[in-house]
């Protein structure tokens, strides 16, 4: 399976950074990203819905907590998670900036708590097999070559018994055609019926992160998305070619094949619920208490971390992983080492790498 390259993963690193310095700091960089107030606009329509979301897992008996959220970039979700859903858990990504920029929306949504943060690579997740009961993710695998090998890393972190859920994924439209050039996703400009229908079938997908080197797959297959998701014992899946949830239809075992065929047409979103195969559970675990050496881990050994004041080490290979500005780095170090050699560079002047 295509597995994301370092070039994606700097990519995502500096195409975020551009939106904390436009969108955090005041920084005019991008014309059609959004500013200050549009990002806080978009993030609290995100977290009510992650509100209703949630409450309704919750409410069907699905255990929410600890939770680790994938590609959490803001953390907006997971202020969801630890204030009104009272769970506990980690907002994991790849980007610093996008996860030190929570304690800002903290203080904009007036959350009293805020989630661990994690800035790791989740094509090797720094957490012990087994140990998560509920793994969730919105609109982040597309961001991968395909979605196989981060579900896997999912499905290995599930405790048995414990679930993933995932929304707002798009999948392949094979009813389209490239004409013309589109407006960028989540651009500021606002557009007319007419005009959205006639992108959805005939525009070429344009955002400013592929121009930074950031996968936005959008031709993901109903195969690879089933491939993906086959490890499951069982799974409730759905492919929405519209907004309206009148209109769609299950990926595993549809009772209409007609909704079927048309939703495989059309193209759209996918979102979905899946339980990893139970079996005897042992007492439960905190996330921190998950935690493993990614070094390690990358080795073939799952070796548990200690925190320190401002670092988390590993007492087998002595690996030291540092905490900045609240955020844990947790890449194999040759991998921090390339991803983020300025953090490294400044840390090991003040001697908390040494």
């Amino acid at each position: 399976m295509n597995r994301q390259q370092i070039t994606n993963q700097k990519g995502e690193i500096e195409f975020r950074k551009k939106l904390y310095l436009q969108q955090i700091e005041g920084e005019k960089i991008f014309d059609n990203e959004f500013d200050s107030a549009g990002t806080e606009n978009l993030l609290k329509d995100r977290m009510n819905t992650t509100l209703v979301r949630m409450t309704k897992l919750r409410d069907a008996g699905i255990p929410i907590s600890p939770y680790l959220e994938i590609g959490a970039e803001r953390g907006q979700r997971s202020l969801i998670m630890e204030n009104e859903m009272e769970a506990s858990g980690a907002a994991a990504d790849i980007s610093y900036d996008m996860l030190r920029s929570c304690s800002n929306y903290q203080k904009v949504f007036n959350k009293s708590k805020i989630p661990a943060r994690l800035c790791c690579d989740a094509n090797n997740l720094p957490l012990k097999s087994n140990s998560i009961p509920f793994v969730f993710c919105y609109e982040t695998l597309h961001h991968f070559p395909e979605p196989g090998p981060v579900v896997e890393e999912i499905y290995r972190v599930l405790r048995p018994g414990g679930y993933f859920f995932f929304d707002e994924e798009p999948y392949n439209k094979i009813l389209h055609f490239n004409l013309y050039k589109g407006s960028t996703i989540y651009s500021t400009q606002s557009k007319g019926i007419i005009r959205r229908a006639f992108d959805r079938f005939f525009s070429t997908l344009t955002c400013n992160e592929v121009e930074h080197g950031v996968i936005e797959n959008h031709k993901i297959t109903i195969t690879q998305w089933k491939d993906a998701l086959s490890c499951f014992e069982t799974k409730d899946v759905w492919l929405r070619p519209s907004n309206r949830s009148s209109f769609g239809s299950e990926l595993f075992n549809p009772h209409s094949y007609l909704k079927y065929a048309a939703s495989s047409l059309l193209g759209g979103t996918i979102s979905g619920l899946s339980k990893k195969k139970a079996a005897p559970i042992n007492n439960p675990i905190s996330l921190y208490d998950a935690l493993v050496c990614p070094s390690c881990k990358q080795s073939g050994t799952e070796e548990p971390l200690r925190q320190d004041t401002s670092l988390f080490f590993c007492s087998s290979c002595s690996t030291k992983y540092p905490i900045v500005d609240g955020v844990v780095f947790l890449f194999a170090y040759d991998k921090l080492i390339e991803l983020y050699p300025d953090i490294v560079r400044s840390l090991k002047k003040s001697d908390s790498l040494s």
